[in-house]
């Protein structure tokens, strides 16, 4: 675990539900003890709303949104929590990582093939 002050709550750009407008709030932030194996919490450095939040909040594109929608899915910042039973972590704390749209995909699919993850219709958001 990480030395860094880690807040009760963030603002965040959040979409309650399908076709509801964006809001401003807080928002909890979770702790270091309640993150799942295989989970980080990273402090953001920069990162932002962009025109994929939209067409989720929307749901007028193939990948159904999971509400609530928190936008601002790409960006970096630095790792500050792992979570508990993560062997082998990709990640180490400490360290400066990327983030984008899905954290993983089928594989399996003619768009996973061709090395279209991004396109995949089965994403691991």
């Amino acid at each position: 675990m990480s030395s860094v002050s880690i807040p009760k709550t963030q603002k965040v750009a959040i979409v309650a539900g399908v076709g509801q407008r964006v809001q401003i709030k807080d928002h909890p932030v979770k702790s270091p003890e309640d993150l799942a194996p295989g989970e980080c919490l990273l402090k953001m450095h920069c990162t932002g709303v962009c025109h994929t939040d939209l067409h989720a909040a929307l749901s007028d594109w193939p990948v159904k949104p999971m509400t609530p929608l928190i936008g601002g899915h790409e960006g970096v910042g630095e790792v500050i929590a792992i979570g508990k039973n993560t062997p082998d972590s990709p990640v180490k704390l400490g360290q400066r990582v990327g983030v984008k749209w899905i954290a993983d995909s089928c594989r399996d699919c003619e768009q996973c093939r061709k090395g279209l993850e991004q396109s995949t219709p089965n994403p691991y958001l």
